[in-house]
């Protein structure tokens, strides 16, 4: 019996499995901190934005300065003051006559300032959509798995079944999982492109976090920066497997305007002063429940916790423990 049950338990989905607050604080400051990186992005591909945030920058870097420099007057120590001006004023010389910055010679996991590596670049200045896919999928995977095991609380199921994937991201992102994406056949081509944040175990094939739950958001910007470079050397070098085939999800198209005669306007498929259909509704009839005001008349069995169909069964009670 305790062999069945831990075979249902790593092999049926938790229907009753609720997103913990854990999870929405985390997901709530990684789309805010997404937003401003690829706000960041945009300011820096447009001259007139990288203008007014490079004058941003060191208006505020001007007005730290006052401060501390304030500070230090108040507390007597004038000299303090001057040394600390004339080490901001050679700063602002050095990056005056900073050269641009060379991305692909750079040790991308040693950045200290991925908004900045020089002249005001960000580390992922060359980002496409495919990278920033990249870099969602990495970090969206890695919170699930980590908060899959924390708000279900079970030692016994650390993680879940691949085939249970979509339903997993569906509950905890409201959105579909789209694998078909990607452009590959199989989930360990997409471990590939993702590697170093997502794996699949290899006693159980169930996928897993291969970073801290506390791990620093910057971790995926510089492991997608690097997987990234590592794409473009292969593509350079002739090997056009390493090129990206994504697939963008269509933007919603609405319909024209209606043409006269009742017709669906341009390309609607319905000839010109074609008569309008009646609508369907109207040759509908009433719904009518059935007796007893359930599907054939009976209650409705309660579920098990893991998702079975086992009705009143005595192995029931053990999997809801």
């Amino acid at each position: 019996m305790k062999a069945w049950i831990m075979e249902k338990k790593k092999t049926q989905r938790a229907e009753d499995l609720t997103p913990g607050a854990e999870f929405k604080e985390a997901y709530s400051k990684w789309q805010k901190t997404l937003t401003e990186w690829r706000r960041c992005q945009s300011e820096f591909k447009d001259p007139a934005k990288r203008k007014a945030a490079k004058e941003k920058k060191a208006e505020e870097a001007k007005k730290k300065l006052e401060e501390e420099k304030s500070a230090m007057i108040e507390a007597g120590d004038e000299e303090g003051a001057k040394k600390l001006e004339d080490e901001a004023q050679a700063k602002a010389e050095a990056q005056e006559n900073e050269q641009e910055v060379d991305l692909e010679n750079l040790d991308v996991m040693a950045v200290e300032d991925i908004l900045d590596v020089g002249g005001g670049e960000p580390l992922f200045a060359n980002f496409t959509y495919e990278d920033w896919t990249l870099l969602s999928t990495r970090y969206e995977l890695h919170l699930l798995l980590h908060s899959f095991k924390k708000d279900l609380n079970d030692p016994d199921r650390p993680s879940f079944e691949l085939k249970h994937l979509g339903y997993y991201y569906n509950k905890y992102y409201r959105k579909n999982w789209n694998f078909q994406q990607f452009g590959v056949p199989e989930f360990d081509d997409l471990i590939d492109l993702i590697k170093e944040s997502v794996s699949l175990d290899s006693a159980t094939g169930h996928p897993k976090a291969d970073a801290a739950v506390d791990v620093d958001l910057e971790s995926f910007i510089k492991l997608t920066e690097d997987n990234r470079r590592e794409r473009q050397r292969r593509i350079d070098a002739g090997d056009e497997t390493a090129r990206l085939k994504f697939t963008r999800p269509q933007a919603p198209t609405r319909p024209g305007p209606a043409q006269s005669g009742g017709g669906y306007g341009k390309g609607g498929g319905k000839g010109k002063g074609a008569p309008a259909p009646a609508p369907s509704y109207a040759q509908k009839r009433p719904y009518a429940p059935p007796a007893g005001g359930s599907y054939g008349g009976g209650a409705k069995q309660a579920r098990t916790n893991y998702g079975g169909s086992y009705g009143a069964s005595p192995s029931s009670a053990y999997l809801r423990r």
